[in-house]
C-alpha cells in the first residue's frame, strides 16, 4: 500500500527500428522544437541557453499532462551525437529519459527510457500512470518513426 510521499517510480521503455541512418535520428530526435510533431502531449519546446546542444542545455517544455497543462525546464544530463542524449526535469514530478541510438543493417535501432518518481497524490495513482505512460510510449515510438522515415 502507498503512503502520502511514499515514492513509487514509474519506468516505461520501448525500441523501435527506423529506416534511416544513425546520424539522421539523431538529428530529427535534437531538433527539440519538432517533437509536437510526433509526441501529442508535447505542446512546446525551445532550448533556452545558448550554445549548441550539449550536456548542461536546458529546454522549456510544455506537456499535455492528465487533464492539465504543465510547464518544466528539461536539463541534458549525458549527450554523445549520434549515440546518446539523456536528460533530467523536475514537473510535474521529477524523472529523466534516456535516448540511444544504435546503427542497424538497414538503418537504426531508437531506445528509449524513461522514469518519474511520483510522490504524495501522483503516488496513489501510480500503477495508473504506468499503463498511460506505457501507452504513451507505443504510440510516440511509432509516430516518431513515422516523422523520421518521411521527413
Amino acid at each position: 500500500m502507498f503512503g502520502w510521499g511514499k515514492e513509487m517510480d514509474v519506468r516505461v521503455a520501448g525500441s523501435v527500428d527506423i529506416d534511416r541512418p544513425v546520424e539522421d535520428v539523431f538529428s530529427h530526435w535534437s531538433e527539440y522544437e519538432r517533437h509536437p510533431e510526433w509526441a501529442d502531449s508535447v505542446l512546446e519546446r525551445r532550448k533556452i541557453t545558448d550554445g549548441p546542444v550539449g550536456v548542461g542545455t536546458r529546454i522549456h517544455a510544455v506537456d499535455q499532462f492528465p487533464g492539465r497543462k504543465v510547464e518544466s525546464t528539461i536539463e541534458i544530463t549525458a549527450y554523445e551525437p549520434s549515440r546518446l542524449m539523456a536528460a533530467s526535469w523536475s514537473e510535474p514530478m521529477p524523472g529523466t529519459f534516456e535516448a540511444r541510438f544504435e546503427p542497424t543493417d538497414t538503418g537504426t535501432r531508437f531506445e528509449f527510457t524513461s522514469e518519474a518518481s511520483p510522490t504524495g497524490l501522483m503516488a496513489l495513482i501510480a500503477p495508473l500512470l504506468k499503463g498511460f505512460a506505457t501507452r504513451r510510449l507505443e504510440k510516440f515510438l511509432t509516430a516518431f518513426k513515422h516523422s523520421v522515415e518521411h521527413a
